[in-house]
C-alpha cells in the first residue's frame, strides 16, 4: 500500500512544475521531496517525471497519474470541506489569505480586535497577491481584489479600493512633469501594457516608465525614497509625511474587494464570523479605501 502523502507531494511537484518550489510550498525541504518522489517511482515500477534543467516534465504516465489523483484529491477535500461547513464551534484553527498591504498597513488593528473577540480560534495569516485555493483549504477565508469572483466561491462586496499618483515632495519640486517628462519616471509594475490604466499616467503619458517594483509595498518604499512617481492605493499613501498626491491627480476605482470563502465552508461558524468581523472593519474604513481622508482633496 502507497502512503497518500508520497501523491501529494507527488501533485505538489506535477501543479509547480519543480522541486524545490513544491517542497516550499508544502513546508518540506526538497531533498526530502525528492526521496518521497523517488521511492513513489520505484514502487510503482514508473518514472513519472523526466528531470530537466529547467524543471520537471511529467511524463505520459505522470499526466495520467496527476489526472486521476486530482479526482481523488477533489473528492477528499469536498468531504472535509462538507464536515467542517457543519462546524459550529468557535474554537479551532481557522487560515485568511490576504495582501501584504492590507495586512501590513490597514488590517492589524482589526485582526487584533478578531482575535480578543475569538480567544480559541487560532487565526492563520497567509500574505500573498497570489489566489490561494480556497476547495482544498489552502485558506478558509480569503480577501480578494477582484471584478467577478469564481461561482463556487461566495461573500459580501465590501467596496472598492481607489488608487492615485504619488511621489516624495522633494521628487515633485525638483522635476517638471509638463515641461520635462523624460526628466522624470514612474516606478513600473512590469506590466507596460497596463500602464496607461493606472491613476495620473494619461495625464503624464509621455514621462517614461521604468523599474518593476511589483506590489503595492515596493512602490511605496520606492516613491518614499524619491525614485519616482508611483501609483498606489490610496489607503497606503494618503497621510504620509513623506508623500503627496501628483497634483491635478484624482483617486480613481481599482478594485473592488471581496471577503470570499467556498460555498461549502460559509456556515462554518469560524468562517461567518471572521467574514462578519472584516467586513465591518472594511466597511468602518470606507473613507480610506477610497481616499476620502482629511486633507487629501
Amino acid at each position: 500500500m502507497h502512503d497518500w502523502d508520497d501523491y501529494r507531494i507527488f501533485l505538489a511537484i506535477f501543479k509547480a512544475g519543480g522541486l524545490k518550489n513544491a517542497a516550499r510550498s508544502l513546508g518540506m525541504h526538497h531533498s526530502s521531496c525528492a526521496r518521497r518522489l523517488n521511492s513513489l517511482e520505484t514502487q510503482l515500477g514508473v518514472r513519472l517525471f523526466d528531470r530537466l534543467p529547467g524543471g520537471y516534465s511529467a511524463t505520459d504516465a505522470g499526466e495520467k497519474l496527476a489526472r486521476s489523483m486530482q479526482i481523488i484529491r477533489d473528492e477528499f477535500d469536498g468531504i472535509e470541506r462538507d464536515l467542517s461547513g457543519k462546524d459550529r464551534s468557535l474554537e479551532g484553527p481557522l487560515k485568511l489569505s490576504l495582501t501584504h498591504g492590507f495586512a501590513l498597513h490597514l488590517l492589524m488593528p482589526h485582526i487584533h480586535g478578531f482575535i480578543e473577540r475569538f480567544p480559541g480560534i487560532n487565526l492563520e495569516l497567509n500574505m500573498t497577491y497570489k489566489f490561494t485555493d480556497l476547495a482544498s483549504r489552502e485558506a478558509d477565508v480569503a480577501i480578494r481584489l477582484a471584478d467577478d469572483p469564481p461561482l463556487s466561491l461566495t461573500g459580501p462586496r465590501v467596496g472598492a479600493v481607489n488608487w492615485c499618483a504619488y511621489a516624495h515632495p522633494d521628487h515633485l519640486d525638483t522635476h517638471d512633469l509638463i515641461n520635462a517628462p523624460q526628466e522624470c519616471h514612474w516606478i513600473g509594475w512590469g506590466q507596460a501594457a497596463k500602464h496607461l490604466s493606472w491613476p495620473g499616467k494619461r495625464q503624464f503619458p509621455d514621462i517614461p516608465v521604468r523599474g518593476v517594483f511589483a506590489s503595492e509595498v515596493l512602490q511605496l518604499s520606492a516613491a518614499e525614497q524619491k525614485v519616482g512617481i508611483a501609483s498606489l492605493p490610496c489607503y497606503l499613501a494618503d497621510g504620509r509625511s513623506d508623500l503627496e498626491r501628483v497634483p491635478g491627480v484624482k483617486p480613481e476605482p481599482h478594485e473592488w474587494i471581496w471577503i470570499l470563502s467556498h460555498r461549502d465552508m460559509a456556515k462554518n461558524a469560524r468562517v461567518a464570523a471572521l467574514t462578519d468581523h472584516l467586513a465591518g472593519a472594511l466597511t468602518e474604513l470606507a473613507p480610506r479605501l477610497e481616499g476620502r481622508v482629511a486633507g487629501s482633496d
